[in-house]
């Protein structure tokens, strides 16, 4: 298409198909992946944006492709950004389920919310190896305050013993006698809460500095 070329709004269809290449290559670009135009949500938004690129454009704007690029540029950045805002509500709100208690900080900065949730999506990997989830550990994890405090002062005990760690991160499951030794608790407490145990030993292991500050008493 070049400039000054009228754009049918009654044949959207047709300028879809004749650009089609562009579409892909342009929202694979924004995303840094390849498309699936099935099944992206991404190229869902690009393709809406394309036809609202159609309905906007006037020849004195320039080159429609090049015109068109912008809209759907903008409209994904406008997407991502919502998308990530979102994730980061369901993020803190899934955390704050397990049972691993947050202070609450209001007036945190952005700079903080951001590198929290950074952290939160590190750590969910993390989880991931032990074949645990933010989910399942809010069904698992202690109910009462003091158990949960006994737990998190067994997990920071724990995780600054590299043999522990090792043993731990090899057979991917906590060496519950070896816990309960340093941490100067019986197996059987280490036991009923060994799930949450590990999961706030990871935050200690892998230096979570972030959701260190947000556990209560571990600053």
């Amino acid at each position: 298409m070049i400039p000054g070329e009228e754009i049918n709004l009654g044949n959207l269809n047709s300028l879809i198909e004749r650009h089609m290449p562009f579409l892909i290559r342009t929202v694979s670009d924004f995303t840094g992946r390849y498309v699936s135009v099935e099944n992206d949500e991404e190229f869902s938004i690009g393709l809406l944006a394309f036809a609202e690129a159609v309905k906007r454009y006037e020849p004195d704007r320039g080159n429609f492709l090049s015109f068109a690029k912008l809209v759907m540029e903008s409209r994904l950045k406008n997407y991502v950004e919502k998308k990530n805002a979102h994730m980061k509500e369901e993020s803190l709100e899934a955390l704050q389920e397990t049972g691993i208690e947050f202070s609450q900080r209001e007036e945190a900065e952005n700079e903080e919310t951001e590198k929290l949730h950074e952290e939160i999506v590190k750590y969910r990997e993390e989880l991931l190896l032990f074949n645990l989830t933010l989910e399942k550990l809010a069904d698992t994890s202690p109910k009462h305050r003091d158990t949960r405090r006994t737990a998190v002062q067994t997990a920071e005990t724990a995780s600054k013993d590299s043999e522990t760690v090792e043993e731990t991160y090899r057979k991917k499951k906590l060496p519950v006698r070896k816990v309960a030794r340093l941490g100067k608790v019986t197996e059987k407490v280490v036991k009923n809460s060994k799930m949450f145990i590990l999961a706030v030993m990871i935050i200690f292991v892998r230096e979570f500095t972030g959701l260190r500050y947000w556990i209560k008493g571990t600053r």
